[in-house]
């Protein structure tokens, strides 16, 4: 391990007020989970491989479906075994608190975020640490539109003039519930504070149309190679991802739920030390960052690499201001007040 690694390992450890050796912290593993496949070999090239050469610490990235599941099951069997997690930006809340690491109010504790962070890389009040910035975004097969596919959630509701298999996220109930809402005509500054009888109403209806409820990125790229599903929702990566495996997909940014999605560290993570300098050394080196857009089709957190992404290219992401302005964000005030009853109502209504 340099030197000059030991050095920002031991002072991030100091001002999170952890008891840190770095002999001990050579020692050391990292878990973090992801969200696997495509994605997760471009973090393994771009940031977890050369942390473990600067640092002698070794990363294990793990695929976890009902990731708080998995959390709280651990937590209450005080047998935690993860360090980072990469849950929804509305999840990080009043609820999930007690189980998360708070990273101080401007993530101090991880001095990089605001030395190289974009502004608002420091989420829910130090809960999470912006990672990747997309969108959750209707896509549809071409070829099974030859004369022009949907254009909106009304369009993906019309399943007489746009026939064909569907398929939605099983696990981000407020972004569906928002898609519903949208296709009935809500307008996207108005989805908050959300009707839930009315998009509980709406999803009724397109419910019989829907073949697959996906869990993981993974899964829902697997649809769309199969044949399952000729258009739903995937979040805008992994949909651009498929674009150049060859499948002939449009994406439909018009409606698209902004997905700012965060690292998190758990309170009772094993490895506090490791995990706070891998977070660190992530805010880092905008080349990395840019070879990792490129790879998973998301913008990252770091200042430098937005600059760095041909125009091009640019012209697909989200994050485009052209495309941008057409997209919705969750209001995470109403979520975290709104939070439990929704999930316990959408977790009754997916299940009938």
């Amino acid at each position: 391990m340099g030197n000059t690694f030991k050095r920002a390992l031991s002072a991030v450890a100091l001002m999170a007020g952890l008891t840190f050796t770095v002999s001990a912290q050579a020692q050391q593993e990292l878990v973090i989970v992801t969200s696997g496949g495509a994605f997760e070999k471009a973090l393994k090239e771009n940031f977890f491989d050369p942390f473990e050469k600067e640092s002698g610490v070794k990363v294990h990235s793990v695929t976890a479906a009902e990731t708080w599941a998995r959390v709280k099951a651990m937590s209450s069997a005080n047998s935690v075994e993860w360090d980072i997690i990469s849950p929804q930006a509305e999840d990080l809340n009043q609820a999930t608190s007690g189980y998360l690491y708070n990273f101080g109010r401007s993530c101090e504790q991880v001095p990089n975020v605001a030395k190289e962070g974009v502004d608002g890389s420091c989420i829910a009040g130090g809960l999470g640490i912006s990672r990747t910035i997309g969108a959750g975004t209707l896509v549809y097969d071409t070829q099974a539109f030859p004369n022009g596919g949907p254009k909106s959630w009304a369009d993906f509701w019309d399943v007489k003039r746009f026939p064909g298999p569907r398929t939605l996220p099983a696990d981000i109930p407020e972004w569906v519930l928002a898609f519903a809402l949208e296709a009935d005509g809500v307008p996207a500054d108005k989805l908050f504070p959300m009707d839930l009888d009315r998009a509980f109403k709406k999803l009724d209806q397109i419910k019989p149309f829907v073949t697959v409820w996906w869990k993981s990125g993974d899964q829902s790229q697997q649809v769309f190679r199969s044949g399952e599903a000729v258009m739903g929702m995937l979040w805008s990566g992994r949909a651009l991802g498929l674009r150049k495996e060859g499948l002939k997909l449009e994406l439909v940014l018009n409606g698209a739920a902004r997905d700012i999605s965060p690292w998190a560290m758990l309170k009772d993570a094993p490895h506090k030390e490791a995990a706070l300098a891998f977070l660190n050394f992530f805010m880092t080196r905008p080349e990395a960052h840019l070879a990792f857009v490129k790879a998973i089709n998301y913008e990252t957190s770091n200042k430098d690499a937005s600059s760095l992404i041909p125009e091009a290219e640019r012209r697909n992401l989200p994050t485009a201001p052209e495309n941008w302005s057409h997209t919705f964000s969750v209001d995470r005030d109403w979520m975290e007040q709104n939070s439990a009853r929704l999930h316990e109502r959408w977790n009754a209504w997916i299940l009938n």
